[in-house]
């Protein structure tokens, strides 16, 4: 439950996520779910959640991408609720993608000949794909490709994280990949310099198991730089293979459309086995895909096409102006 402290008396609160439960109007944007149902807390407390929503205090409803409406609307079926409150909270329901500054276009770009510069930003090493950048780099050596691979991880793995196998011992082969002479590796970085690392790489990667968008891959076509990555979450609404960067088809478990483990089988045998199959699909794939480009032509085109992507979908003055909307009929 989230109950802001209101020290400055606003008129409206813009939250995320969590759903305030206060006094005051509010806007909430969401990346996945909305409302936000951990663990078995049951249809009362949905519906309750549902009546916030459907309340006068609540103006907008602001899913980050489409599959975040999505999410919204299929939970919204089977919800239950009467058709009117549906289509009200229909009514409110908008998608506006995350923003930020976007710089002028560098033409001081890399150029694809010589050695290949590859970036991977995530401390969730497992879940966001490092086990798969680091078999990637073991395969750029066999094959002698002159590839070097960037990865700025605290490389949390496993433990409480839904999406990874649970034994610690699982990675140890993977983390050794680490010490491999294409590897370089940063424990943590001051954000500026990840932003100037992603500026002077080829590509980012983001061969995610599982995430709602992946942050990265803004600030990575922010710079000009193409994004290989999973079609996952909302990452395919924006990244297109062979244009603006490489798509690879998404991990999924049994019974579900994408990787949804059953959190008490991660330290099975068999789910091991899947995750690590994966991992070895995707790394062979994106080594194919960048084995793939023949020209710089080609190449100095993706980085066109990744910054004019990040100008179409994320450039702040755009955002202001939706925004300043919003909270003006907020106001009414």
């Amino acid at each position: 439950m989230f109950n802001p402290v209101d020290s400055i008396q606003s008129d409206l609160i813009h939250a995320f996520n969590r759903i305030p439960l206060n006094a005051k109007k509010f806007v909430i944007g969401f990346e996945s779910h909305l409302p936000r149902l951990f663990g078995n807390l049951g249809v009362g407390y949905q519906r309750f959640l549902y009546r916030q929503l459907l309340s006068k205090r609540c103006v907008k409803i602001v899913g980050i991408s489409e599959y975040a409406r999505a999410n919204f609307l299929e939970a919204l079926e089977s919800a239950g609720l009467p058709e009117k409150d549906q289509q009200a909270l229909k009514a409110k329901l908008d998608v506006r993608y995350p923003n930020m500054d976007i710089p002028p276009c560098d033409r001081d770009m890399p150029i694809y000949q010589g050695e290949m510069h590859l970036t991977f930003v995530g401390n969730h090493f497992s879940r966001k794909g490092g086990c798969t950048v680091v078999r990637m780099a073991e395969l750029a050596l066999e094959r002698k490709l002159p590839f070097i691979f960037n990865i700025v991880s605290a490389l949390q793995c496993g433990g409480s994280i839904w999406t990874d196998p649970s034994r610690e011992e699982f990675y140890r082969p993977y983390l050794q990949l680490l010490s491999l002479p294409n590897v370089r590796h940063h424990k943590t970085l001051p954000n500026k310099e990840v932003v100037n690392l992603l500026k002077r790489s080829h590509f980012s990667i983001l061969t995610t198991f599982a995430d709602t968008f992946g942050y990265s891959a803004i600030e990575s076509m922010a710079k000009g730089t193409p994004v290989i990555c999973t079609s996952q979450g909302a990452l395919p609404e924006f990244v297109k293979d062979g244009i603006n960067g490489f798509t690879l088809a998404p991990a999924v478990t049994a019974g579900a459309p994408d990787w949804r483990p059953d959190f008490n089988s991660r330290g099975d045998t068999d789910f091991e086995k899947l995750f690590a199959e994966n991992v070895e699909r995707l790394a062979q794939g994106a080594i194919d895909k960048l084995q793939d480009i023949r020209d710089s032509d080609r190449y100095a085109n993706m980085r066109h096409q990744a910054y004019s992507t990040a100008l179409e979908f994320f450039d702040s003055r755009n955002a202001t102006s939706y925004w300043d909307n919003v909270y003006e009929l907020s106001s009414r």
